[in-house]
This record gives C-alpha cells, structure tokens and sequence, in this order.
C-alpha cells in the first residue's frame, strides 16, 4: 500500500534559522524519543538541530498536505566513503502502515545517492526490524544499546 496523495507530500529540512522547522521537530519528537529522560531528551534533541547545516548531515520533517507525519535524520559516514547512516527515523504511529515510511526511505535514498552513497547502516529497535528487512536491510551481526545494526547497498 502506498501513500493515496503522496503528491502532496514533500521532505522540510529543518534548519536553526527556521524556528518554525525547529518547533516543528521539537513537538513530534517528543513521541519518537520518550523513553529518554526528560531532561537528557531535551538536550539529545537540542544537540541534533545544532548540527544541521553540516554540509554531510540532514535533518528532514514529513509533511504530507498540512500535518507532519515523521523525520528522518542522517549523515555521511565520515570514517567511511561511500557509507551513510541514518540516525533517526520516525512516522507517526497513526500513519504507519500506509506506506510513509517506504516514501520517506525512497525520498531520502536519492539525496544520499547525489552525495555517491553506495551502503546505508542504521540502529534499529526490535519492533522496527521487519520494516528494515522489508526495504533489503540485512543484520550485521552487530548490536549496540540493545539495537542491532543493519546495512544495505544501494
């Protein structure tokens, strides 16, 4: 299933000189980060929208007509040409399931092969694995904070 009006939806970055952005991105990653502290939390949340305007880092909304619906926030591995990571995911939990985040994944898959990306990792949580195995994501073998790390060549 996919997106019935994916036309209306586009990727926001989010960007310190847009407070709106940034308002943005502090509301809906509330749910996305709730199992940290609130005060460490805030600080996590703050240090992400500090970094963006790195040349190798993004930090985009999901918007879909007028509501936000997710973010994804990635970046080049420096350590590592022609690898990238992918940081942070979310959908919204009422709009998972309808296909947003494979939109979200083949939106943010073209910025990453325009910067000559060839492999993606990423930490997923255990109840995210079948969404990652479902996009050709594959285990490494490694785990980190109880996350596995998964890889993908594009």
């Amino acid at each position: 299933m996919f997106p019935t009006s994916e036309g209306q939806a586009k990727l926001v970055t989010v960007n310190r000189t847009h407070p709106e952005t940034v308002e943005v991105f502090l509301s809906i990653s509330k749910d996305y980060f709730s199992d940290i502290p609130v005060d460490k939390r805030d600080k996590f949340v703050q240090s992400i929208i500090d970094r963006q305007g790195e040349i190798d880092r993004w930090l985009f909304l999901l918007k879909h007509e007028n509501e936000y619906i997710g973010f994804v926030h990635m970046k080049m591995d420096g350590g590592r040409p022609g690898w990238a990571a992918i940081l942070e995911f979310y959908i919204a939990p009422t709009r998972r399931r309808r296909g947003w985040g494979r939109w979200l994944f083949n939106r943010i898959l073209q910025v990453l092969q325009a910067r000559n990306v060839e492999h993606i990792w990423l930490w997923s949580a255990p109840d995210a694995e079948p969404f990652w195995h479902a996009l050709g994501f594959h285990e490494t073998g490694e785990t980190e904070n109880g996350m596995k790390v998964m890889a993908k060549s594009v």
